[in-house]
């Protein structure tokens, strides 16, 4: 199995065998017939991590001055929104991203999505929770949602990833999550359209499934344009939450 094209990873040592055969691993049988590698480099990690140390130690953060409320790099330091954060409204309070998709978070998020690596998901949603004890950018907030998926979508991957990291970061943060929205048809992949046409693109494709008030954490993998986290925010405050903060893995 490999990373969309990078680092191979180890099939015994990331994929759900067994927890009994993983926890044997550290230094029965299993880890002389398949030793567990740092799934960005290749190296041995320390017990069952997914990461070496020095992978581990070097995930980048976002470099430059950025927007207060996105995170959008910004002409200078002098500036606290981008063009978009300043001349529109946005249905979110802030978003927030834990390092640029370029590089290595990029292949963590290509990992999980792709490679369907269960390892990498209690990584990435622990990485959420200890950024937001670290930084707590956001305050206290009532509950846990994230963006869904169609039924057919859900079909051909299997799973939504999206879900994955919002059920381990609420149960690492202790508060509950559960599923506010759906979407209701697909839509053309993002990645091909242009800022205006990524919003077009997702104008009504959500609806409400459940009304919350108060403040509402909505997580994803990526963040890009913001265009499907504020189409869901939309909704959520049309459903009476008071506040929605955004929390994703990596900002392209």
């Amino acid at each position: 199995m490999t990373t969309s094209g990078d680092t191979r990873t180890n099939l015994c040592a990331w994929l759900p065998i067994s927890k009994s055969a993983l926890s044997m691993a550290g230094e029965g049988p299993l880890a002389v017939l398949f030793p567990p590698r740092c799934l960005l480099c290749g190296a041995p990690p320390s017990r069952l991590n997914i990461l070496c140390g020095d992978c581990m130690a070097d995930l980048p953060h976002l470099a430059g001055p950025r927007c207060t409320k996105c995170q959008e790099l910004v002409a200078g330091p002098s500036l606290d929104l981008c063009r978009a954060c300043g001349t529109r409204e946005r249905w979110f309070d802030r978003a927030l991203s834990l390092g640029p998709y370029e590089g290595a978070w990029g292949r963590l998020v290509r990992s999980l999505k792709f490679d369907r690596e269960p390892a990498v998901a209690r990584f990435l949603s622990k990485r959420m929770a200890d950024f937001l004890h670290t930084e707590d950018p956001f305050g206290d907030v009532d509950i846990i949602t994230y963006v869904p998926m169609t039924r057919h979508a859900m079909r051909t991957r299997g799973f939504n990833q999206a879900k994955l990291l919002a059920q381990g970061l609420a149960k690492r943060i202790h508060r509950p999550m559960a599923p506010l929205l759906a979407k209701k048809s697909e839509t053309q992949p993002q990645a091909r359209l242009s800022a205006l046409a990524r919003r077009e693109n997702l104008r009504g494709a959500f609806r409400l499934i459940r009304s919350v008030s108060g403040k509402v954490l909505l997580v994803d993998d990526i963040f890009t344009t913001g265009s499907t986290v504020e189409e869901c925010a939309h909704m959520l405050r049309s459903g009476g939450c008071e506040e929605v903060f955004v929390l994703t893995v990596a900002r392209a």
